[in-house]
C-alpha cells in the first residue's frame, strides 16, 4: 500500500516533526552554518515554524547565489522528480533548473519567500526520513513520487509551510523548465518563427458538401 493511500497531512506531521527533535543537529540541509537550533522545531498554532533563522549571510550559500552545494543538488533532485527526463526530451535536471532557481532566489528582495525555501526543504527531508527511512537524496525515485504526492494532494493546505514550498517548487520548476533551450525546443519542439512562402489554407470542406 502507497503511503499516500493511508497519510493525514495535518494529523501524521505532527508525528514526524516530534521525531525530528532527534535529528537536531544532523540535519543533511541545516538552515545556517551552525548546528540546527531545537527552537526552529517549534510549531505555531497556524502550522508555520516559528524562529526560522533568516536567510543570508552564514547560510553557507556559495558566492552570488542562494543554494549551498548540497542545497542546489537536492533541487536537482526535487525539480527532476516533478519533470523527468523520458525518451521523448531532458528532463529539469538537464535544462538546469535548479540554477534557474537559485538565480531566481538569489535576485529575490522577498526575504518571506526565502525563508519559505530554506525552511519546506527541510520539513520535506524531514518527510522523506519519516515514511522511508531516509534523505530525499538517497531514496529512490518511486519513494521521491511518494513523498511529492502527499504534498500534491494536500496542495490547498497552504498554512503548512511544506506545502507553501511544494507549490512554488512546482511552479518554478515548470517556468524554468518551459523557458529553458530544452523545454522550448526538444519537448514542445518549437522551431522558431517562420517566413510562409505560400499560404496552404485548409482542407476542410463548406458544411454543406460534407457527406
Amino acid at each position: 500500500m502507497s503511503i499516500t493511500d493511508r497519510i493525514n497531512l495535518r494529523q501524521d506531521r505532527r508525528q514526524w516533526l516530534k521525531t525530528s527533535a532527534s535529528l537536531v543537529g544532523a540535519s543533511v540541509l541545516p538552515l545556517s552554518g551552525t548546528t540546527v537550533g531545537a527552537e526552529t522545531l517549534q510549531e505555531k498554532p497556524e502550522g508555520t515554524m516559528e524562529a526560522v533563522p533568516k536567510p543570508g549571510a552564514g547560510t553557507g550559500a556559495r558566492a552570488g547565489q542562494f543554494f549551498t552545494p548540497a542545497q542546489h543538488a537536492y533541487v536537482e533532485e526535487l525539480s527532476e522528480t516533478i519533470i523527468p527526463a523520458d525518451s521523448h526530451s531532458g528532463g529539469a535536471k538537464a535544462a538546469k533548473v535548479a540554477d534557474y532557481i537559485d538565480q531566481q532566489l538569489h535576485e529575490s528582495q522577498d526575504e518571506e519567500e526565502k525563508a519559505t525555501w530554506h525552511e519546506g526543504m527541510r520539513l520535506v527531508d524531514l518527510m522523506s526520513k519519516h515514511f522511508h527511512g531516509k534523505s530525499f537524496v538517497d531514496a529512490s525515485g518511486d519513494e521521491r513520487i511518494e513523498v511529492l504526492k502527499v504534498l500534491s494532494d494536500n496542495h490547498e493546505m497552504h498554512e503548512l509551510p511544506e506545502v507553501r514550498f511544494f507549490n512554488a517548487l512546482k511552479h518554478m520548476t515548470t517556468e524554468g523548465y518551459y523557458t529553458s533551450k530544452i523545454g522550448i525546443h526538444d519537448e514542445l519542439e518549437y522551431k522558431g518563427n517562420r517566413i510562409l512562402q505560400e499560404y496552404a489554407g485548409c482542407d476542410d470542406q463548406p458544411a454543406a458538401e460534407k457527406t
